[in-house]
């Protein structure tokens, strides 16, 4: 007599564990809150952070030690406020257990990079010639930057002129090269969160970056004189037509735009070929005219009582500063014109890129 038996069940596949994404956004949220309360807080406590932030206690004290374990936070002795119980033990956010590889590429024939911090510090700062080919070189200065960071980097920051089409797949190549998330924005930009953050100007302004194009960005203060947050951009300034002799062909392919004189090769090439000191204050003198004519119509229209003005000292010259400010009055009221200024700050651009690059990873997602 036959026997019957049972089919033989296939070979069962190996389950692979799900990830509980919805749990990992809620535990990233509550890291990037906690590390934004301590970063705008010197000095706070668990109970602290919980009144803060309104986050349940047992969620702070596992959030707290994920970062202490971490090494971006740090303990630093017990509260001074008299209280009943036991003193609390108070928290600190360490500055440079947070590092970002930050690129400036807004220079035409260079790209400079650093380590950079949240409070605007630069470790490590290094100059790689592009030798025509900008992603090569940015590539091979993060390899530098990552082998020299003290801690795995938060982010890559980096300032890319507006436009420019020559670093198209620069983010993919970088993020694979040092293994964390890339990100690019515009140069002007981040020289003016820079300036907002750490520079002398107490006003509203707009902010001209003059590299490899021209870039513009207008940053403000609240009423209690505090940077906000999110700004203007700016981006026309560069192609607005600046009269008189019609100078280069622009990048756009019109001739007689502003970017035409005052971007750095352009000026860069007719200082080359000045031959006296009275003929490279004439090339300085030239541009700022025309950069400050171009300026006049957003200063009208956004009513500004700053200009800042930052790029290389090469061509920030007193000629163009001068000429600038000069031509920006001419075209307003007497009395209501912005006053132009130079930036004081150097490596804007590093600076303001760890500042959006802290911002944008430690933001709610």
């Amino acid at each position: 007599m036959s026997v019957l038996l049972p089919p033989t069940a296939p070979p069962s596949t190996p389950r692979t564990p799900t990830v509980n994404t919805h749990a990992q956004g809620i535990r990233h949220r509550n890291r990037g809150l906690v590390l934004r309360t301590l970063m705008q807080h010197a000095l706070v406590s668990r109970a602290d952070l919980a009144r803060l932030t309104g986050l349940a206690r047992p969620t702070i004290s596992e959030v707290v030690k994920d970062l202490l374990d971490d090494g971006v936070l740090r303990e630093s002795g017990q509260s001074q406020d008299a209280r009943p119980g036991k003193p609390a033990v108070m928290l600190e956010f360490d500055q440079r257990a947070v590092q970002v590889i930050a690129l400036d590429l807004s220079a035409p024939d260079h790209v400079v990079g650093a380590l950079a911090t949240p409070d605007g510090g630069l470790a490590h700062r290094l100059v790689r010639s592009n030798d025509g080919d900008p992603v090569t070189a940015a590539s091979a200065l993060v390899s530098d930057l990552a082998s020299l960071a003290s801690h795995p980097p938060l982010g890559i920051g980096i300032g890319v002129p507006n436009g420019s089409s020559a670093l198209l797949g620069l983010g993919p190549l970088l993020a694979q090269t040092a293994g964390a998330p890339v990100h690019l924005f515009d140069d002007a930009d981040l020289a003016a969160d820079a300036e907002l953050r750490f520079g002398a100007v107490d006003s509203d302004f707009l902010l001209v970056r003059m590299g490899t194009r021209i870039g513009t960005a207008i940053r403000a203060f609240d009423d209690d004189g505090a940077p906000v947050e999110r700004s203007t951009g700016a981006r026309e300034l560069a192609h607005v037509i600046a009269g008189g002799d019609p100078g280069d062909a622009c990048p756009c392919g019109r001739i007689g735009c502003v970017h035409a004189w005052a971007s750095v090769p352009a000026l860069s090439r007719r200082l080359d070929a000045a031959t006296t000191a009275d003929d490279r204050g004439a090339v300085l003198t030239a541009a700022g005219s025309r950069l400050g004519t171009s300026l006049s119509v957003i200063a009208a229209a956004v009513d500004l009582p700053s200009i800042v003005v930052s790029g290389p000292a090469s061509v920030l010259g007193d000629e163009l500063i001068s000429a600038t400010a000069a031509a920006v009055q001419a075209a307003s009221h007497p009395s209501l014109g912005p006053a132009v200024h130079r930036s004081t700050l150097d490596d804007a651009v590093l600076r303001g890129a760890a500042a959006r690059v802290v911002a944008q990873e430690f933001s709610a997602r």
